[in-house]
């Protein structure tokens, strides 16, 4: 078992030079990760002021973890009659395995949502940022040092990194639409596209434009009648490349205290159960708290793919932790989400 790891770590590693490594990083709880998804959700929730923060390992159990780290925070800055303004900050931090692979963007999230009709908006948003990548080319394996039964970094790679770290400028644009026909009921859509610009991203002085990405969003929530549950399935398709990934599941939510009439979503107490399955590769269950403005939750993957037989199916470990504030609660300003008549109505999960 150690020399399949060994190999495979191997294989893994020199595929994130190559085109492989183009893959952008990905969530497991991709509902809470929206900012980095699509900049157009800046400023699409219930509240004056959001924050999150999105930490995952993965694949401890094949080579050093892949870890990823992301936050965000955004506000309402402009309300109007017609629509709001919006601006954020996002940034994350992946480290990919021995190597040390390191990618980074640092961006700035701007949107402007139009009210189409009562209970409906469409935003749009765009991200201009910073990517920076680096990589230890000292800690690589390649084929050629494969002497039969171990790697020697005794033997020459025949590589060269002209580059072992760059920053280059990036751009990403994207649009959400989002309807509550009624208190109990919201669906919402979005479309985003990343790396407009395809910077370059060759550690070997050679053009390696990155690929554009394309995202697919969407979900729901549905308030059972004469209850204190709601359910609500989300879904993810992402385009990159080659690399296809497909997202879906369910969370089923229930609400232990609701919402003041006063002070909107902010005090809401619930707990929610979700699960969800990535085509081809995972399977994993979530579970998420709210208390008065806070939430927290986790999530674990179980590997399906031909991977398992590294991982003995081990995934990724994740942790998510939110808060969103009411600047100026209870002395006049809303903290509702425009699109909400009744001031008991709920706001969707995130």
């Amino acid at each position: 078992m150690q020399k399949v790891k060994i190999i495979f770590s191997a294989m893994l590693l020199g595929w994130s030079v190559q085109v492989f490594g183009q893959q952008d990083i990905h969530f497991s709880q991709f509902y809470t990760a929206s900012a980095y998804i699509n900049p157009a959700t800046a400023g699409m929730f219930n509240g004056d002021i959001r924050g999150v923060m999105n930490y995952r390992s993965q694949w401890k159990s094949v080579s050093e973890p892949f870890t990823t780290f992301t936050g965000s925070v955004d506000a309402r800055v402009a309300n109007g009659s017609e629509g709001f303004l919006s601006i954020g900050g996002v940034f994350y931090n992946d480290k990919a395995g021995s190597a040390k692979l390191t990618s980074g963007q640092y961006g700035l999230n701007i949107a402007w949502a139009a009210k189409l009709k009562e209970g409906m908006y469409w935003t749009f948003g765009v991200q201009p940022s910073l990517l920076t990548k680096s990589i230890n080319g000292a800690d690589l394996y390649y084929g050629n040092q494969w002497i039969g039964t171990e790697f020697s970094s005794a033997v020459a790679n025949n590589e060269t990194f002209v580059n072992d770290k760059f920053m280059a400028f990036d751009v990403s644009a994207g649009s959400y639409w989002l309807y509550r026909p009624h208190k109990e009921t919201a669906y919402y859509l979005g479309l985003a596209g990343a790396h407009l610009t395809r910077p370059n991203v060759s550690f070997l002085g050679t053009k390696d434009k990155m690929l554009m990405k394309f995202t697919f969003h969407g979900g729901a929530e549905f308030e059972l009648s004469n209850s204190n549950m709601a359910i609500l399935p989300n879904f993810l398709v992402k385009m990159q490349g080659v690399n296809r990934i497909i997202n879906f599941g369910s969370d089923v939510k229930y609400i232990i205290q609701k919402q003041s009439h006063y002070t909107g979503y902010s005090n809401e107490i619930s707990a929610g159960l979700g699960a969800y399955y990535r085509v081809g590769d995972a399977f994993w269950g979530a579970l998420q708290f709210n208390w008065t403005g806070f939430t927290l939750a986790f999530s674990y993957d179980i590997n399906l793919s031909n991977l398992s037989v590294a991982t003995n199916g081990n995934g990724g470990m994740e942790m998510m932790l939110m808060y969103r504030a009411g600047i100026g609660a209870g002395k006049g300003k809303s903290t509702r989400l425009l699109l909400r008549k009744n001031p008991a109505d709920r706001g969707i999960f995130f």
